[in-house]
């Protein structure tokens, strides 16, 4: 019995031995197995293998928890936590892509992230836009251009030869504009006109702002905006001061870059002050559907002049107060209304106040009253008030203005205007409105015009938006009918077809009626015309 039981314990002690051998030796060939496919990966990936072949690091628990750098946080120094990592592994823990992969505490790999990092910060920091509360804004080149092309037929049974009409082809306006922002607080902008130079000396005679002459010779380069303003200033609000609009309306302050036709109604030009240098102080009320705006104004215009123009040149106190009491859909749906009033204390006493065939100052007037079909004589009262009110109401593609303009001259005599504007977009779109400047801007096309080739075929893509006018335009100089004065009547008839919101093209047909002289001999224009504008 004990030679049995000998034998058995015999076969049992070489079977165990024989077994623990032949698993040690599976093992190691597993792992240099393994050992060779980590290799071999970090060789695919372009990375210096780190072990020599065949070395073996057993892991005997888990290996410790190193976080990877991330290369969208800016990169801080590692190096202490990756030098303890690289210098005192944890005892036989196994570094291989496996590991790496699913706890990141490979030393090798680690290093190559945190370089990667490091160039991911340095390509960020050349490339980072400037701090805007730091610095100014890179500046905005912008501008229009209007196109214009009239036909006028004239007819004056007094003197059909004196008052003749001529058509009209050419470039209307051509400006450029630079605009900016700095340190979230403050903007600027600076707007040129290129103009011939009887364009240029109207400017600074004529009252009003914009009579650009027949001419399309470039002479010289006029300045129009000049400005900087500053917001949320203590007791001011937004404070602007340089050369700029005065704001005697609703149609005038969205300038010729948004009228609604080739021009401003008659009543519009006649009665505004142009720009002249001063400053203003802007406040908003009521989530921005209140806006009031106050200011002091040089009398005389400067323009970009540099001759002696004397000591005293006039103030003008200029104001306007404007309400959205109804505001929804993103100024889809507006109703509008406000007024304006000015003080002129003009020490020259030089004011008149003209009309114009459908307020379109470019087409000029008949050679014997100047450029303008009706217009007062020289005014010698130095202190006189304008004022004015306006309303407005949008419904989608429904937009109905209404404003009236009156100047007092004291007893020389009061002149009147009045304007009534009714349009419709046949595609659905609305003119933009803007709270904190209280004006419409343009229309949002939903299919812009957009020609284009394909297979040898010349398509289009877009219709663009087609928007339908009608606007009404009542001018009374009737206190200066014994001169040049008398009543203006004009009709509009237009179609706005928009590309885009930026370039249009404008057709329309005015009817002008006026009845002038002491005898109130009347007399009319048929005026045609297209029209190309271009805002950039």
């Amino acid at each position: 019995m004990k030679k049995i039981s000998l034998f058995f314990v015999a076969v049992l002690l070489v079977s165990g031995i024989t077994y623990g051998f032949e698993t040690e030796i599976r093992n190691d060939t597993a792992t240099e197995q393994m050992e060779q496919m980590a290799t071999a990966q970090e060789e695919s990936s372009g990375l210096t293998p780190k072990r020599a072949r065949n070395t073996v690091i057993r892991a005997q628990q888990s290996p410790p928890q190193v976080p990877m750098p991330d290369p969208y946080i800016p990169a801080k120094n590692e190096a202490p936590r990756l030098a303890q990592a690289t210098a005192a592994p944890h005892a036989g823990a196994v570094y291989t892509s496996a590991a790496v992969a699913n706890s990141g505490t490979d030393a090798y790999v680690y290093a190559e992230l945190e370089r990667l990092s490091n160039e991911v910060q340095k390509i960020r920091k050349d490339t980072e836009k400037p701090n805007p509360k730091k610095s100014f804004s890179t500046p905005k080149l912008g501008g229009r251009l209007l196109f214009d092309a009239w036909t006028i037929g004239h007819s004056n049974p007094a003197s059909p030869s004196t008052e003749d009409y001529q058509n009209k082809l050419g470039l209307n306006e051509l400006r450029f504009t630079i605009t900016g922002t700095g340190y979230e607080a403050f903007d600027y902008k600076a707007e040129f006109a290129l103009t011939s130079a009887s364009a240029a000396s109207a400017a600074h005679t004529h009252p009003n702002d914009g009579s650009p002459s027949a001419s399309t010779t470039i002479g010289q380069v006029t300045l129009v905006d000049a400005w900087v303003g500053a917001k949320n200033v203590p007791f001011l609000g937004y404070f602007r001061a340089g050369h700029y609009n005065l704001e005697t309306g609703l149609s005038y302050m969205g300038g010729s870059a948004q009228t609604t036709l080739s021009s401003m109604s008659p009543s519009t030009l006649s009665f505004n002050l142009g720009r002249k240098f001063g400053c203003t102080s802007e406040h908003l009320f009521a989530n921005d559907r209140i806006r009031w705006i106050y200011g002091i104004f040089q009398g005389q215009n400067i323009n970009n002049s540099r001759a002696a123009v004397g000591d005293n040149q006039g103030q003008i106190f200029n104001t306007r107060l404007t309400m959205a009491p109804y505001y929804a859909d993103s100024g889809r749906h507006v109703l509008h209304f406000g007024g304006h009033y000015s003080y002129i204390n003009d020490s020259t006493a030089h004011n008149s106040i003209a009309s114009y065939v459908g307020g379109n100052a470019w087409l000029h007037g008949a050679p014997s009253i100047g450029a303008a079909t009706l217009s007062t004589s020289d005014i010698t009262v130095v202190h006189h008030n304008r004022g004015g009110l306006e309303l407005a109401y949008q419904r989608g593609p429904f937009r109905a203005v209404a404003e009236t303009f009156i100047a007092s001259f004291g007893d020389q005599g009061t002149a009147t205007g009045t304007t009534t504007e009714l349009g419709y977009f046949l595609t659905g779109e609305h003119r933009a409105y803007s709270l904190p400047t209280a004006t419409f801007g343009a229309p949002t096309v939903k299919r812009p015009f957009h020609p284009f080739k394909c297979g040898g075929w010349n398509l289009v893509d877009g219709y663009g938006a087609w928007q339908l006018v009608v606007r009404h335009a009542y001018t009374d100089l009737g206190d200066w009918r014994e001169t040049t004065g008398g009543y203006q009547n004009d009709w509009t008839l237009g179609m706005n077809w928009f590309w885009t919101p930026n370039i249009r093209c404008i057709f329309e047909y005015t009817h002008s009626n006026q009845r002038g002289n002491a005898d109130l001999v009347s007399s009319y224009q048929d005026a045609f015309g297209t029209s190309i504008r271009v805002n950039f």
